[in-house]
């Protein structure tokens, strides 16, 4: 069997592919050698979050529209009205509503 000598495009493509793996950003720690993998322990206290921020201030909020499919409808119509994307409306129409609960107890 005949060796085949490889063509200069081959070539160049073979040193493309190394020229860019060679520039790709290196491991932080190298892969575990051993496939036993040791049972995690569980902290005996919570962590506190790393960058300062309490738990009483969230920045995000996840909601639901599980059973009020027509409150996304609703939002989804009055965001386009005002030419608005739905996310910048919610949080308007949600400090509109929680300053009238709020007055109201004024």
């Amino acid at each position: 069997m005949a060796i085949k000598k490889r063509s200069a495009s081959e070539q160049a493509r073979d040193e493309a592919i190394e020229a860019f793996g060679n520039a790709a950003e290196p491991l932080l720690s190298p892969p575990a050698a051993s496939v036993e993998r040791a049972i995690p322990v569980r902290p005996s206290v919570t962590p506190t979050l790393s960058d300062s921020r309490d738990k009483v201030s969230a920045r995000t909020m996840l909601l639901r529209f599980d059973e009020d499919r027509e409150l996304m409808d609703l939002l989804a119509a009055v965001a386009k009205l005002e030419g608005r994307k739905k996310h910048p409306m919610a949080l308007r129409a949600l400090r509109i509503g929680l300053e009238q609960v709020r007055d109201s107890y004024e």
